[in-house]
């Protein structure tokens, strides 16, 4: 476990405990993790659709696509003999 002391603005503060946040969790350690947790995951999956949509943007990622597209095109319609 690793200690780190942090501020949080007063407001904040007050509005998660007036909304009944802090309930919810164990500590205010454990509120801090999960959020942390859950905004490491949002950041995974943007920067993933970000790696997706430069690959998009790349002419030899198109062109790879279109030799497999075109590899498999009469594969799609054999008949496996059965």
């Amino acid at each position: 476990m690793l200690r780190k002391t942090i501020s949080i603005d007063e407001h904040l503060f007050l509005e998660l405990k007036n909304e009944g946040v802090l309930e919810h969790f164990k500590n205010f350690s454990d509120l801090v993790s999960s959020s942390l947790q859950k905004t490491i995951e949002s950041m995974k999956k943007e920067n993933y659709k970000k790696q997706l949509e430069d690959m998009s943007k790349d002419p030899m990622v198109a062109d790879d696509i279109e030799q497999i597209q075109e590899d498999f095109r009469y594969a799609d319609f054999e008949d496996d003999g059965v």
